[in-house]
């Protein structure tokens, strides 16, 4: 075992498993030559780069969960990888179909971009769009790995045994708290929002009298990952209440799945797996196991799905050749949504920044975190860019949802968006580099639990705005600790 040595009440450790290696390894260098030499290929063939464009982004993905690895000394499946694979999916998964050569006919560029719009990019403009997007997201990993908790030579104090354990018992009754009172009311709002998908659709859940997806309830349902969170770490993953939370989890899931969703609970599940993972090595052939198995059902649905549509009679040997096809491939299908985020870039590039006529989406955010009365008092619109880009500007009745560099894009014109999304890099690679395996999470509980709670909120910001973000970071994250706080002065003064 690394020796410890006294410090107060606290163990103090300074040995090299907490100490990031100075300087940049030889393979990070080889990497940068790569990701430079095919750039300048790109560069060179100028108009004629489409194509080449499409591995550029995919190249720049694999530079960054490489370097990140090498440079951090973490797993290929880490808190920054998973955030990181969601934004390169949302923002580039149309350009990986094509870079296989596959869907040339679909995505963006081959029909009017927003309905209403009447703009059909030019490949001149999906160049664009590629370029900016595959710059952002270098520069965004840049800031992150630049700037992320490095503790080289420095003594780093630990939180002693005894401490973590009083963190966790804080953190397990706040989670008893919440999770009694939110997590029937977030399995009772599935079930409402599941008659109403049921009878009036999916975007009735967003859109019009019916809409769910606003107001107190909302609000508080912020807490209901976080809170499941703090019952896990709190309770050192006990048996009993590991399997409390899963079934919890699984209920809510399978009925926000019923309902069409297809978005927060995925960030959610593969964040669950992540924190599994680190208490449990998941061997390879588990993984090649489970990949095959969730693969099969992808298509297993797709060819039930096909057959409900057209009837029990088509069932055939025909209809499951070809469900198990590449043009009918559910996977395929789900690369081209998800990439579908880049159309907001690609459309604010041709039009530019000037057509959105409030201020900076930033400060709105921030202001108006704790409640939209900070701006009232402040004269300050409270506009959600999203809602306004789909039905003031674009005038349709469901949403396009939005993206980060789209955002930025718009706050910051052409080079500052590239600033912005490089500041965004810094603030969410600080707070994902902290906390990377099981013995952090042992050792320092809270701030474990604020690592994943916070990757469970930015996961999604990729395809949205950050008003939202930061909205369920003060009522989700921020509500918990200030229970924890309160609860530790109050043992304070029972001890005093």
């Amino acid at each position: 075992m690394d020796g410890f040595y006294k410090k107060g009440n606290c163990k103090v450790r300074s040995d090299t498993h907490f100490m990031v290696r100075k300087g940049i390894t030889i393979n990070t260098v080889f990497a940068t030559i790569v990701v430079v030499a095919l750039t300048s290929i790109c560069i060179i063939l100028d108009d004629k780069s489409n194509y080449m464009l499409n591995w550029l982004g995919i190249v720049v993905y694999l530079y960054a969960i490489l370097t990140w690895k090498w440079e951090r000394k973490e797993s290929f499946f880490s808190i920054y990888t998973i955030f990181f694979t969601f934004f390169f999916l949302f923002n580039y998964g149309q350009s990986v179909m094509w870079a296989l050569g596959i869907g040339w006919d679909r995505g963006i560029g081959t029909g009017v971009l927003y309905y209403g719009s009447g703009i059909i990019p030019t490949e001149s403009q999906i160049i664009t769009a590629k370029w900016y997007t595959s710059i952002s997201m270098l520069l965004f990993h840049y800031g992150a790995i630049l700037f992320a908790d490095n503790r080289t030579g420095k003594t780093v104090t630990v939180i002693s045994t005894e401490k973590a354990k009083q963190d966790r018992v804080l953190l397990y009754k706040c989670g008893c708290v919440v999770t009694a009172i939110v997590a029937p009311l977030a399995i009772y709002q599935s079930v409402n929002e599941l008659l109403i998908a049921r009878t009036y659709g999916y975007k009735a859940l967003y859109y019009g009298e019916m809409a769910t997806q606003s107001g107190y309830i909302q609000i508080l349902l912020f807490l209901f990952f976080p809170a499941l969170i703090c019952l896990l770490i709190g309770s050192n993953f006990n048996k009993r209440v590991t399997i409390a939370v899963l079934l919890i989890f699984l209920i809510y899931t399978v009925l926000r799945v019923m309902s069409g969703d297809r978005g927060s609970w995925i960030y959610s599940l593969v964040i669950l797996i992540w924190v599994f993972a680190q208490r449990k090595k998941i061997r390879l052939r588990e993984v090649v196991l489970w990949g095959i198995i969730g693969v099969l059902g992808l298509y297993m649905l797709n060819v039930i799905t096909d057959v409900r549509n057209s009837g029990l009679d088509s069932l055939s040997i025909e209809s499951f050749i070809n469900g198990f096809s590449i043009e009918n491939s559910p996977i395929v299908d789900i690369f081209f949504e998800m990439g579908g985020s880049m159309g907001i870039i690609t459309f604010f590039l041709i039009v530019g920044n000037g057509i959105y006529p409030y201020g900076n989406t930033y400060v709105t955010a921030i202001l108006g975190a704790i409640s939209s009365r900070v701006l009232s008092l402040l004269g300050i619109e409270q506009v959600f860019i999203s809602n306004w880009f789909s039905q003031d500007y674009l005038g349709i009745s469901w949403g396009t949802g939005f993206s980060m560099i789209g955002e930025a894009f718009v706050n910051g014109g052409f080079f500052g968006g590239f600033i912005y999304v490089f500041i965004i890099g810094i603030i969410i690679g600080r707070m994902l580099s902290r906390y990377k395996n099981w013995r952090d999470i042992e050792q320092n509980p809270i701030g474990a639990f604020v690592s994943i709670a916070v990757l469970n909120i930015v996961s999604g910001l990729a395809r949205s705005a950050v008003y939202l973000v930061i909205k369920e970071f003060v009522y989700g994250v921020l509500i918990i600790l200030l229970m924890v706080w309160l609860l530790r002065q109050i043992q304070y003064r029972r001890l005093m």
